[in-house]
C-alpha cells in the first residue's frame, strides 16, 4: 500500500515564493519545512530593517495578540509537518513492522529453499563462525567450486508483509510440514495461521484509515488554510511598512489621507489575520484529527484482542490425548 501526499506544489511556491518548497514533503525535513513558512516573511522583515536603518523610522508594534497567534501557528505547522512525515513514513509502508533481517537471509525469505536448506542442515551444526554460516548457507563455497547451483524461485504474495503476515506464514508452512507426523500440532499451527493472517489485514484496515482519514487531512489544512494564513501574515508585514512608509512622508500630519488610507488597511489585514489564525487554532480540529488515529489504533487491537482470545480457546480444545498416548506405547 503506498500514499501519494496531495500537495500542489505549484501553488504552495506561487503561495509563498520560496524556491526550496519545489521539493516533495517525503523529501523534505518536518523541520525545515515548517521553517520554510516562516522564511517566506523574512523578505519583509528584511525591507522593514534596511527602511529603519536608512530613515530612522519608528516601526509600528504589532498587538501582543497577533505576536503570539503567529507563535502558536508556527508551533501548530511543526505539530502537522511533523506527523505528516511520520505517517508516511511508517503506515504507507506495507513492511514498517516486518522483522528485521540481514541481506544475506532477506535474499532466501519468501522462496521456494526447503531443498537447499535440507542439503546444508549438516554443514551448518558444525560452523564455527558467522561468516562461515553466511558462505554455507549462501552457497558461497560451492560457487567457488561451480558447483550446485542454486535458483530461487519467489512465489507470488498473498500474505503481507507485516509482523502477523510472516507468522502465518511461517506457521502455515510448518503445519503443512507436521501434517504426516501430528495432526494435532498441525491442527494448532494452521489455526495460528489463520489468525494472524486475520490481524495482517485488520493492521492493514487500520494504516489505510490513517493515511486517508489523517494525513490527507492535515496536508490538506497544510496546502490551504497554513497558506492562506501565511499569505495574510505577509499582507500585514507589507502594508505596515507602507503605514510606516507613509508616516515618515508625512509627519505628524494625522489628517493626511493618504495616511488614514495606509493605517486603515494596516488595521484590517491584522484584524482579518488574527481571524484567520485564530480558526487555525481552534483545538477541535485538531483533536478530532488525533481521535481518528488513536480510534483507527482502538479498533485494530479491539480486533487482535478478540482473535487472539478465541485463538486461545480454540488450541485448548484440540484433542493431544490421543497422540501422547501412543508415544507413552511407543515409549513402554
Amino acid at each position: 500500500m503506498s500514499f501519494k501526499l496531495p500537495f500542489d506544489l505549484l501553488s504552495i511556491q506561487e503561495s509563498l515564493n520560496y524556491e526550496n518548497l519545489s521539493k516533495s514533503i517525503q523529501k523534505v525535513n518536518p523541520g525545515k519545512y515548517s521553517d520554510q513558512f516562516k522564511e517566506s516573511l523574512q523578505p519583509f522583515a528584511s525591507k522593514t530593517n534596511q527602511f529603519i536603518n536608512g530613515n530612522n523610522v519608528e516601526v509600528s508594534e504589532l498587538p501582543v495578540e497577533y505576536l503570539q497567534l503567529e507563535a502558536n501557528c508556527d508551533l501548530l505547522l511543526k505539530l502537522y509537518t511533523e506527523l505528516i512525515q511520520f505517517n508516511n513514513d511508517t503506515f504507507a509502508n506495507v513492511s514498517y513492522d516486518y522483522p528485521p533481517a540481514n541481506y544475506t537471509l532477506a535474499k532466501i525469505r519468501d522462496a521456494n529453499v526447503g531443498g537447499l536448506i535440507s542439503s546444508k542442515f549438516t554443514q551448518l551444526k558444525n560452523v564455527s563462525s558467522p561468516q562461515e554460516f553466511e558462505n554455507i548457507l549462501m552457497g558461497a563455497k560451492d560457487k567457488e567450486a561451480g558447483d550446485d547451483k542454486v535458483e530461487i524461485q519467489t512465489t507470488s504474495v498473498k500474505i503481507p508483509k507485516t509482523f502477523y503476515g510472516h507468522l502465518s506464514k511461517l506457521t502455515e508452512k510448518h503445519s503443512q510440514d507436521f501434517k504426516e507426523s501430528s495432526n494435532a500440532l498441525s491442527l494448532g499451527l494452521m489455526q495460528v495461521s489463520s489468525s494472524y493472517l486475520e490481524l495482517a489485514n485488520a493492521r492493514l484496515d487500520m494504516d489505510k484509515t490513517v493515511m486517508e482519514e489523517l494525513n490527507a487531512k492535515l496536508v490538506l489544512i497544510l496546502n490551504e488554510q497554513f497558506i492562506k494564513v501565511n499569505e495574510l501574515r505577509k499582507k500585514v508585514y507589507a502594508v505596515r511598512l507602507d503605514f510606516d512608509s507613509m508616516r515618515a512622508t508625512v509627519g505628524d500630519d494625522e489628517e493626511n489621507e493618504d495616511l488614514i488610507k495606509c493605517e486603515d488597511e494596516y488595521v484590517s489585514a491584522t484584524e482579518v489575520a488574527v481571524t484567520e489564525m485564530k480558526k487555525l487554532l481552534k483545538p477541535s480540529k485538531s483533536i478530532s484529527l488525533l481521535k481518528v488515529f488513536v480510534d483507527a489504533q482502538k479498533l485494530f487491537f479491539e480486533v487482535g484482542y478478540k482473535k487472539l482470545a478465541a485463538l486461545s480457546e480454540s488450541l485448548d480444545k484440540i484433542d493431544v490425548a490421543d497422540e501422547e498416548d501412543e508415544d507413552d506405547e511407543d515409549q513402554s
